[in-house]
């Protein structure tokens, strides 16, 4: 039982970072609108926050859905030992 508990607990925590990822992009986004206006030359703009390590943290929450929802529906009932 507790291949499948573990695997959609796995899959939350996934959905959970794919949910903040979003949130983060969403602040991102909007802090790329309000500072665009604002730049009359490119070389002058503020450095923009790099993307690479939200990107990874997206990729591995998608791993950790995909093998939650893998481990969840592939695992059943553990069987118990028999005693002799």
């Amino acid at each position: 039982m507790r291949g499948p508990v573990w695997g959609i607990v796995t899959a939350g925590i996934g959905v959970l970072m794919i949910g903040l990822l979003v949130a983060w992009g969403t602040a991102y986004g909007t802090w790329l609108d309000e500072i665009g206006p604002f730049i009359d030359d490119p070389s002058a703009a503020p450095e923009a926050p790099t993307i690479i390590l939200p990107g990874l943290v997206g990729l591995l929450a998608v791993a950790l859905v995909v093998g939650g929802v893998v481990i969840a529906v592939t695992t059943g009932p553990e069987r118990g030992t028999r005693g002799r």
